[in-house]
């Protein structure tokens, strides 16, 4: 049939139909590729009821595949290496690739897809994204990047059990395999803890949190922000803006690995570094330790169910609950977008928030400055005790008169700390200051 369409001889052999010698005749994947072409440039430029339909045909293709790019604009899967099945369209562009050929006008869109980051199409390919269930589970559920499986600080991977409250996914049941896959993908150790690998690590999502919170009533459970990012339980909510709660923390089995492969139970706090005040309880005579005055609009409301010996277990990780809170925090204070960039930049890898926020605070206080005079130290000497103590510290002279210090825990290091201090000191410091 070939042959009687080129109108070649039937004698011609078999092999000349699919090479361009002998009688100066295209391939025949050539004829199929440029026909192809063609057709689809057509369709890309067609109007009106055939562009709809190309369109949708564009959509459909888009998610499946998990791309947060129309196929028209980022295609770059070969015919061979193609995992989708019952789609011309996937085919069509798979040969053109396949032929280094591609369709470049006005008329492709792009359909990008925003609002999030690290598409899940970057960290696993196209083969992996189809052979472990990753496009049969999430396409249709709105998931096209990995930070809509990642705390809202941005540094550790959520629960399965916790994609409830992001995604239409339905979580019940065991963990399904197309998850754990993308766990090992970000994270080093998934036995030991969720935080993800630096290169994934993304900067706190201020917009990921509803800032609203309504019907707050005594005994209902709360993460807020208050030098530190803390759980409670309210006591008195009698006035509007300002609640009083009672500290609560995780309740740790194993210190060896990190709380946020622990379940979520809460205790009671009996001692920490968080500023309280005491009461007796009018019932039990027990003395309750608590904070007053944290301001509602500071507050994320969440749930916990009473298990055993008055401890009580979260719907959700605590390290997830805690992030939000600090991110509802950042979102209400970081008017100034530089702010929320200095809280998402170099200044998220200090730990606790504690410290990074004094930091903040020293940082937007030199803004307009362009001349300041810092001395730093490291490994500071107790006189009292000769005791070398492993901090560092930097101290501001002018324009403002303003002190940092921390102690270092790990890796100890005399070079470490007076290193860090400069570190500091110039994270602080505006990009045109002397």
């Amino acid at each position: 049939m070939f042959k009687r369409k080129a109108s070649l001889p039937l004698t011609t052999p078999n092999s000349i139909i699919h090479s361009s010698l002998g009688y100066a005749i295209k391939d025949i994947n050539t004829i199929q590729a440029q026909r192809q072409l063609s057709r689809l440039y057509n369709q890309v430029i067609s109007k009106g009821v055939m562009k709809d339909i190309f369109e949708i045909d564009c959509k459909q293709l888009q998610s499946e595949l998990l791309s947060n790019k129309s196929p028209l604009a980022t295609w770059n899967i070969s015919l061979k290496d193609l995992q989708v099945k019952h789609y011309l369209l996937a085919r069509v562009l798979a040969l053109l690739y396949d032929n280094m050929l591609t369709i470049k006008s006005s008329g492709v869109k792009v359909n990008q897809i925003q609002g999030g980051l690290i598409p899940i199409v970057e960290i696993c390919t196209h083969k992996e994204i189809f052979t472990n269930g990753i496009s049969k589970e999430l396409k249709g559920k709105n998931v096209y990047f990995a930070s809509q499986l990642m705390s809202s600080d941005g540094t550790r991977l959520l629960r399965y059990k916790d994609l409830k409250h992001r995604t239409k996914i339905n979580t019940q049941g065991r963990i399904p395999s197309w998850f754990k896959f993308i766990e090992t993908k970000l994270i080093e150790e998934p036995l030991k803890s969720k935080k993800v690998k630096t290169d994934y690590q993304l900067g706190y999502n201020i917009h990921s949190v509803d800032i609203k919170i309504d019907n707050l009533k005594t005994k209902n459970w709360i993460t807020t922000f208050h030098d530190k990012p803390i759980i409670g339980r309210v006591l008195d909510n009698s006035n509007e803006d300002k609640i009083c709660i009672e500290h609560w923390i995780q309740d740790l089995e194993n210190d060896q690995i990190s709380p946020s492969v622990q379940l979520p139970i809460l205790k009671k706090c009996g001692r920490c570094e968080v500023k309280m005040n005491q009461i007796r309880n009018k019932k039990s005579n027990i003395k309750v330790r608590f904070i007053t005055d944290i301001n509602i609009e500071n507050c994320v409301k969440i749930n916990a169910n009473l298990i055993q010996n008055n401890c009580y277990i979260a719907d959700m990780a605590i390290y997830e609950a805690l992030a939000q809170a600090e991110c509802k925090y950042y979102r209400k204070t970081s008017i100034n977008e530089c702010i929320i960039k200095k809280v998402n930049g170099l200044f998220k890898y200090i730990h606790p928030s504690d410290y990074r926020n004094v930091l903040i605070e020293i940082a937007n206080s030199l803004t307009q400055e362009t001349d300041i005079e810092i001395y730093t130290d490291g490994s500071m000497k107790n006189v009292a005790t000769s005791e070398i103590l492993i901090d560092y510290a930097f101290v501001i002279n002018a324009p403002i008169k303003k002190s940092f210090n921390c102690e270092i825990v790990d890796n100890l290091s005399s070079n470490k700390t007076e290193l860090m201090a400069v570190i500091l000191s110039l994270m602080i410091c505006p990009k045109a200051a002397n």
